[in-house]
């Protein structure tokens, strides 16, 4: 009988290319859960986060990268997501702490993530997305809701001109097709 293996697919299959001076490249990462604050639960939560990923949690639109390479971000009252990047070392206890004291789901097949960096993503990004993008408004580790050409993304600022966005995996062609579009319009 054969044997049967598993492979991880990625949604854009390790797509990376630069176009007009822009990096566009997906996001690997191994890990997405989001966690929800249960009602009247924030101080509870606040110090689980802290023992559990060694970082405060953040306020609602902004976020913390720790030691380890986990981003973690708060994109509502009640809601964060940590990104387990694929070149971090994400123990298998941190999962468990934090069920201690949020609501966790597994959201990891149901993102994608595309890294955009470069002097001109400022410009591609105004394309496509409504959001007022100035380091005044949007700050280094800000990250915020939005829509991009119709579609659901998250966008997380990393440094001045290096961003990551998620959206739906369902949408990934769609997503990648926009942001290359875009770029490519510039």
């Amino acid at each position: 009988m054969a044997k049967l293996e598993l492979k991880i697919e990625k949604p854009l299959n390790g797509y990376s290319k630069v176009i007009n001076k822009i990096k566009i490249a997906e996001y690997q990462f191994d890990d997405l859960i989001s966690l929800a604050i249960p009602l009247k639960s924030e101080r509870k939560c606040k110090l689980n986060f802290k023992k559990s990923l060694g970082e405060r949690m953040p306020n609602i639109e902004n976020s913390i990268i720790n030691r380890s390479g986990i981003l973690g971000f708060r994109i509502g009252l009640d809601l964060l997501f940590i990104c387990n990047p694929s070149h971090s070392s994400f123990t298998k206890k941190t999962v468990p702490l934090l069920k201690q004291a949020f609501y966790i789901t597994d959201q990891t097949g149901g993102w994608c993530g595309v890294k955009v960096d470069g002097d001109r993503v400022i410009e591609m990004l105004e394309r496509i997305c409504p959001l007022n993008l100035s380091q005044k408004i949007f700050a280094i580790g800000d990250v915020k809701r939005t829509i991009m050409d119709h579609l659901n993304v998250i966008i997380f600022r990393e440094t001045e001109k290096k961003f990551i966005l998620f959206s739906p995996s369902s949408s990934s062609g769609s997503f990648l097709k926009s942001i290359v579009i875009s770029s490519r319009n510039i």
